[in-house]
């Protein structure tokens, strides 16, 4: 019973999940017009919020209101969840190895310039970094990956990929992971040009210096390793008013408690034990409990 209520837990999960995500995409456009790059990006936490909320007991099961689902069965819940652990840790191993080639390449000056580690987080720059790049051009990379560290997005590359591990099942979370890493970028753009908003133009030719494809670690911040049109674009728009960003903020947390009630609500029942239950926490059986053979219920 508990590994079909396990598996039962992870197939809504990933639907949740998934939903969440299609929802995200639709609104991050929209949301980024509006709103501005850095509250499109935290958009993405409907994600980890409508997950969540499938773990909860839904309304039909604290009402006790509609049909259980048909049982899994026990074996192949068993087979359901072994497939899903392996392919968590086959995929975590592959992200263990891409971040230590990466790191690899940073202590040869082949890699950045990003931000690598996690909980002590440094710039890496490649070897030709000076030659590449003028002064100015040079303080406006240090400028952004230094923002990356203090808003704390390798952390979140870290929870992102720690979703792709366990959503690894499922095709649009690796959509989802590679938007909000680009929303990540275009919210850091934004980050910093709020500081230095008399930087735009030169800010874009640093970008167009420095257009790379990111290659490597899963973790790491690049400076510029996503669509460049798109970054550049965004570059010329004006920096969202307080009141417009205020507005955003509560939009964002009022989707957030609509996502997780919307989830506790169409969330379907789950299966019920198979033995009848006298009290909480007492299951009649054939044997005595507590030394007291309990009478089963007549319904």
């Amino acid at each position: 019973m508990m590994a079909e209520l396990l598996a039962l837990t992870l197939l809504r999960t990933q639907a949740a999940a998934a939903a969440a995500v299609l929802l995200v995409l639709l609104l991050r456009g929209p949301m980024r017009t509006v709103f501005g790059a850095g509250l499109a990006y935290r958009l993405w936490a409907l994600v980890p919020v409508a997950a969540i909320a499938t773990v909860f007991p839904s309304l039909s099961e604290t009402l006790g209101s509609g049909a259980p689902p048909p049982l899994m069965g026990e074996e192949r819940a068993v087979m359901v969840m072994a497939v899903w652990l392996a392919g968590c840790v086959a995929l975590a191993t592959v992200i263990l190895l891409q971040e230590r080639a990466f790191r690899a390449r940073a202590q040869a000056g082949r890699a950045g310039p990003a931000v690598m580690g996690v909980f002590w987080p440094r710039v890496v720059l490649p070897a030709d970094f000076a030659a590449r790049f003028d002064e100015q051009a040079r303080k406006i990379v240090d400028l952004h990956e230094r923002a990356h560290i203090k808003r704390g997005d390798p952390v979140a590359n870290l929870a992102i990929a720690a979703i792709q591990v366990l959503g690894w099942c499922n095709p649009l979370i690796h959509v989802g992971a590679l938007c909000a890493r680009l929303d990540q970028e275009m919210a850091c753009d934004a980050s910093v040009l709020s500081l230095r908003p008399n930087l735009r133009r030169t800010y874009a030719q640093a970008l167009v210096e420095a257009h790379t494809r990111r290659t490597g670690s899963p973790l790491a911040c690049f400076f510029a390793a996503h669509p460049l049109l798109l970054r550049v674009k965004l570059l010329a728009r004006p920096e969202p008013s307080y009141r417009r960003q205020t507005a955003g903020a509560a939009a964002i947390a009022l989707m957030a408690v609509i996502t997780a009630l919307g989830v506790w609500t169409v969330t379907p029942r789950g299966p019920l034990p198979s033995q009848e239950i006298s009290w909480p926490g007492r299951f009649v059986g054939d044997s005595p409990v507590d030394g007291i053979t309990l009478p089963k219920l007549n319904h």
